[in-house]
């Protein structure tokens, strides 16, 4: 964007503290006496009032705004993002010699990429910081924001769940599953670790946007309606039809009032929803986008796509790497399948069914409950029953829960195979079965295990706390459960295998006491899938020749914790996806970009990178400062990709590399401690010890960092386990491992090691987390 002359500048800032206030209108005075169109929202108001129209007139009629963003104000925010989705030269203005303010800052990384002027709460500073910047020519943000975003879908609807399940927000999200006519962009992303340009993509590919704020007494709601209202304006910019809603009875964020409905009850807020989704144009037949279409943006690579695999299950088909551990689930072999986030769990499980279901003699039953689903299930674990009793239950739900979902993929798919596949007079006899079992094939799978949840309470009639193999028969009726394989495996005819899928049983993970309850309905799970199996491969009475496998896909830190309640943890055989085969994991960037890229002939590391970083070939620097997962290489490579495009570098050079790794080790360090959650209830102040200390130390050094810590074993267990420190196994070779049963082999053989070389056991923080922990350091002594 070229540097306009005489520009217009509009100022975006709260309306206290007054000192701030008064701060930025003398600094709009200064620039007017200098000859600078500058005007303030204040000049705008009627009565007192803010009116949302002016406002957004005159940052349309601007030139730069500027927006004020000490307070993290929802009002600013929502200003802000409308003028970067205009395409608007937008800065931050920022007071941070204001201690609460630049603590505040820190828990906004997505907006660390927009320039920000520091002006020391000094009016004369911030006038002479915005003249100076006049005189700059720059790309319009809003350009490597959507940088590589999908086409509009017209059935898409942005909706970030909230992150407090009180119950409004849990019904508004039980009804949003329900509309299975719509997608819903955004909705299990994570506020703490997506990136800015996740987000506004998202809602670019959208035709609509809900935003659902949290009450001002709610905790996290400073942060969540922050970045709500931000990106709320950011979808008003694009003329999206948008609704906000937040409970009322509060001092609520926004005095938008025109946009803002405030609920009482959950019903008002479903019934508000479902209207305002009933009443938004539809485009039948069209692909013209409902709102603005934004930016023309002729690059190579625009991304490498998305980091999170449910974001991108169209595309991920095309540049889907298979592994080892892929290909056992394919085979049946892995009945367990475990990684970290960001190892490809989910993307594994996608596309084995997706494989799978290219074979006509399997039937593939994905089974992926929702986080509000698994909170009923546990609490039933909570309230019922003990010891032998609870684990027959638990048994006897996920048996129920299982063959069920089979004989319900079965009738669907009744619908669309051919009759010699499928049985079409058993599955009338299944249908009339599952009606008698009280499971209906057009309900959801909401409803199915919310009824469940119902039986189990209306057996139990508060009548103690066990329920009887008796109470759970009545209650699952699961004396037809033996007629429904029976049935099942008569409709199949000439399909021979049936694979179930499980996934997301950890969506309800976090500290808790309902942590136990989750584990034994987890190992329940373990203990039912082996009698699954066995009813469908010899039950029903047939001669018939039929294999089934159930495949569990869980994080590994949670599949740790779950064996803690095991009898026998060692037999819980599990598959764990690693990709320390390096060539393996550069495929993941290579495969992306040859189906991403406009050129063709040569190499991604030739058209696209630089040749070395810091002395090394940028390939090797990229695996040594990077953790082995795809995600956070996807991710390391799109950062330093947004940065070459807001640099306009016509290739990915060293400077934006090493910019861009600074942002990925804040990635890395807050999904670090997303995944301690399950571990430990507050880490993130243990991490900061790190900051200031060399990367390599002795035991004796690391011991002295976790002295303060009352589970220091543990701790120092667990970030070995999550790659976090490696452990030194030969003369300076640091070995990083994940998993708990791994770090201890790993530690075993460098204590052998170091002893019989009459070495100090030395540990060092991995290069993922360095550069995050370097700028704790440099705050700290700042």
């Amino acid at each position: 964007m070229e540097a306009k002359e005489n520009p217009n500048i509009f100022f975006a800032y709260a309306s206290k503290p007054p000192l701030r206030v008064d701060a930025i209108r003398q600094a709009i005075g200064e620039l007017e006496k200098r000859g600078v169109d500058a005007v303030g929202w204040e000049s705008l108001v009627v009565s007192g009032r803010r009116l949302i129209d002016p406002i957004l007139e005159a940052i349309t009629r601007a030139d730069i705004v500027i927006v004020e963003l000490s307070s993290f104000n929802p009002n600013v925010l929502f200003e802000f993002g409308y003028a970067l989705s205009l395409g608007k030269q937008t800065y931050i203005a920022f007071d941070e010699t204001d201690m609460s303010a630049a603590a505040l800052w820190k828990t906004f990384p997505i907006f660390e990429q927009i320039g920000r002027v520091d002006y020391s709460g000094n009016h004369q500073i911030l006038a002479n910081q915005i003249v100076r910047n006049l005189s700059e020519s720059t790309q319009s943000l809003s350009q490597s924001l959507i940088a590589g975003a999908q086409p509009r879908e017209d059935n898409a609807v942005f909706a970030v769940h909230s992150p407090i399940k009180h119950t409004a927000a849990q019904s508004l999200e039980r009804f949003l599953e329900r509309q299975t006519h719509l997608t819903f962009r955004g909705s299990n992303a994570d506020l703490i670790l997506a990136p800015l340009e996740f987000y506004t993509k998202e809602i670019y590919r959208s035709s609509a946007a809900i935003f659902h704020l949290l009450g001002s007494n709610r905790k996290r709601s400073v942060e969540h309606n922050a970045v709500s209202s931000f990106l709320a304006g950011f979808a008003r910019g694009l003329e999206l039809p948008i609704i906000m809603a937040v409970e009322g009875g509060q001092s609520n964020p926004l005095d938008y009032v025109d946009l803002l409905y405030e609920y009482d009850t959950a019903a008002q807020l479903q019934g508000k929803v479902e209207a305002w989704l009933g009443s938004l144009p539809k485009t039948a037949g069209s692909k013209r986008r409902m709102g603005r279409l934004a930016l023309d943006i002729e690059l190579p690579l625009h991304s490498f796509g998305e980091y999170v695999a449910e974001y991108e299950t169209e595309s991920l088909p095309d540049y889907f790497v298979q592994t080892s551990e892929f290909n056992a689930v394919v085979g049946g072999e892995a009945k367990v399948f475990a990684g970290r986030k960001g190892t490809g769990k989910s993307a594994t499980m996608s596309q084995a069914a997706a494989e799978l279901a290219l074979d006509r003699g399997i039937l593939v039953v994905p089974i992926k409950p929702s986080s509000h689903e698994m909170s009923g299930l546990t609490q039933v674990v909570s309230d019922y029953g003990s010891g032998e009793q609870l684990e027959y239950m638990l048994t006897m739900i996920w048996k129920y829960v299982v063959q069920t979902e089979v004989a319900l993929r079965v009738i669907a798919e009744s619908d669309v195979s051919p009759g010699h596949l499928i049985d079409g007079e058993v599955v009338d006899d299944l249908r009339n079965l599952l009606s008698h079992m009280s499971v209906s094939a057009e309900s959801s799978f909401t409803d199915r295990i919310e009824s469940v949840v119902r039986r189990l309470e209306k057996v139990h009639g508060g009548q103690g706390l066990t329920l009887t193999p008796q109470d759970v028969a009545k209650a699952l009726r699961t004396d037809g459960l033996s007629r429904l394989v029976q049935l099942t495996k008569a409709a199949l005819r000439e399909k021979t295998r049936i694979a179930v899928l499980v996934d997301n049983l950890d969506k309800n993970w976090e500290p808790s006491d309902q942590l136990e309850s989750l584990s034994r309905l987890i190992l329940a799970l373990l203990v039912a899938s082996g009698k699954i199996e066995k009813d469908f491969e010899h039950g029903g009475g047939s001669a018939q020749e039929f294999e089934c496998a159930v495949s569990l896909f869980i994080r590994t830190d949670i599949l740790e914790a779950v064996k803690k309640y095991a009898r026998e943890p060692d037999k819980i055989g599990s598959r764990t996806v690693d990709w320390n085969d390096e060539q393996l994991l550069v495929r993941v960037l290579e495969e992306r970009y040859q189906v991403n890229s406009r050129q063709s002939g040569g190499t991604m590391w030739a058209e696209l990178f630089c040749d070395e970083v810091q002395g090394l070939p940028t390939r090797d620097y990229l695996l040594w400062r990077v953790l082995r997962r795809p995600r956070d290489f996807i991710y390391m490579a799109n950062a330093a990709l947004t940065t070459a495009i807001n640099r306009k570098h016509d290739r990915i050079d060293a400077s934006d590399i090493l910019y861009a790794e600074k942002e990925y080790s804040r990635f890395a360090i807050e999904a670090l401690l997303v995944e301690s959650s399950s571990a430990f209830d507050e880490l993130e102040e243990m991490l900061f010890e790190f900051a200031g200390v060399g990367a390599t130390m002795s035991e004796q050094e690391l011991d002295d960092i976790l002295k303060s810590e009352q589970n220091a074993d543990q701790i120092k267990w667990w970030l070995m386990s999550t790659s976090f420190l490696g452990v030194e196994t030969s003369g300076g070779k640091f070995d990083y491992v994940e998993g708990l049963d791994v770090s201890r082999r790993k530690l075993r053989v460098a204590q052998r090691n170091s002893s019989n070389n009459d070495r100090v056991l030395r540990f060092q923080v991995h290069p993922a987390f360095r550069a995050y922990l370097e700028i704790v350091d440099d705050d700290l002594h700042a």
